[in-house]
């Protein structure tokens, strides 16, 4: 689309327009998920002057702002803005705030929405003008999504998308049982009684995320398994405790040795064996096939079922509610 443009192709065509006389005007948001409340602030945005600019945060800027967002890739939210007739460009930032592209663009009017006081509108130094518009109290992607988690049951034990979002956040600790977890619960043995597991790889990439953002992992099974010993060591996961029939035992060790409070621990199991530190953990969790009575007692269930995905799902929510998959994202998109 012609409207979308980088900032230095916008930068030309604003030059050409100020030479005309044209005032521009300027303003950014994410816009993920489009409403009549952004549409009317929009159009009296555009009664100020004569062409409107959107800056608009990209997906890795809306990521360190709102976890789990935006909803819409950038490429999307640009084209649907575009296609608005009150805006007459729409370029993409990859910073936190617009500064830098305000100072760059440098336009002859600055708005915001009436939640923004004047003096905190970031780039207010920068422009003449700036104004403050009415709010639309009524109408937020939020609330949107809100309501849609509302209507359609985004929830687990009567816990909210963003209740378990909360509780994913404080988490520094992740505890996991192994068999019907990390294992699908099968038990090989072969005729010399060595005992075979099969793990899965992306299970064992979201636990390596986890340990290279600073969280501790441990693992926690009623079973010996040198397999298991094995598979640790591969992915750096140090506390492994095996032949453990306390384990809330170990978990409070745990809590100890690291100074943890209990919300700060995350927890995974899928029999009643685990309810011991299921029901002691700030955040527990549980594989879609796990026990049916571990299932009633969780914050969260995953969608995948144990040994296929389940670990890696809890890793990435986790992750993606500190702010933190877009580390990944960055650096594996340059490897």
């Amino acid at each position: 689309m012609d409207k979308i443009l980088s900032k230095r192709q916008l930068k030309e065509r604003l030059e050409k327009l100020k030479k005309e006389g044209k005032k521009i005007i300027f303003t950014n948001g994410c816009f993920d998920i489009l409403h009549v409340g952004h549409v009317r602030y929009l159009r009296e945005a555009k009664k100020l002057g004569d062409v409107l600019v959107i800056g608009l945060n990209s997906d890795k800027s809306v990521q360190k702002i709102k976890p789990l967002r935006p909803i819409n890739s950038e490429k999307h939210r640009a084209e649907v803005l575009a296609s608005l007739e009150m805006v007459d460009f729409v370029t993409i930032f990859e910073e936190e705030t617009p500064y830098s592209l305000i100072k760059f663009l440098e336009p002859d009017i600055l708005v915001k929405g009436g939640d923004w006081k004047i003096e905190n509108i970031v780039g207010a130094d920068l422009v003449k003008e700036v104004y403050s518009l009415p709010y639309f109290e009524s109408f937020s992607t939020t609330l949107i999504i809100e309501k849609i988690i509302d209507k359609y049951g985004f929830k687990y034990n009567n816990k909210s998308s963003k209740d378990i979002i909360e509780k994913a956040k404080k988490i520094k600790f992740l505890i996991l049982d192994v068999d019907g977890v990390l294992t699908q619960g099968g038990i090989i043995l072969d005729n010399e009684n060595n005992e075979l597991k099969i793990f899965d790889v992306r299970d064992g990439h979201g636990l390596v995320m986890i340990k290279k953002v600073g969280l501790n992992i441990a693992v926690i099974t009623g079973r010996d398994s040198k397999a298991l010993e094995r598979r640790m060591k591969e992915l750096g996961i140090r506390e492994v405790y095996q032949g453990v029939r306390e384990k809330l035992k170990i978990f409070n060790e745990i809590l100890e040795k690291y100074k943890l409070k209990r919300e700060e621990i995350c927890a995974m199991g899928d029999d009643i064996i685990d309810l011991s530190i299921l029901s002691q953990a700030g955040f527990s969790a549980c594989p879609r096939d796990a026990h049916e009575e571990v299932k009633k007692r969780v914050d969260f269930i995953t969608k995948k079922n144990a040994g296929q995905g389940a670990v890696r799902e809890l890793c990435d929510l986790i992750l993606k509610s500190q702010g933190l998959m877009g580390k990944f994202i960055d650096e594996y998109k340059n490897l």
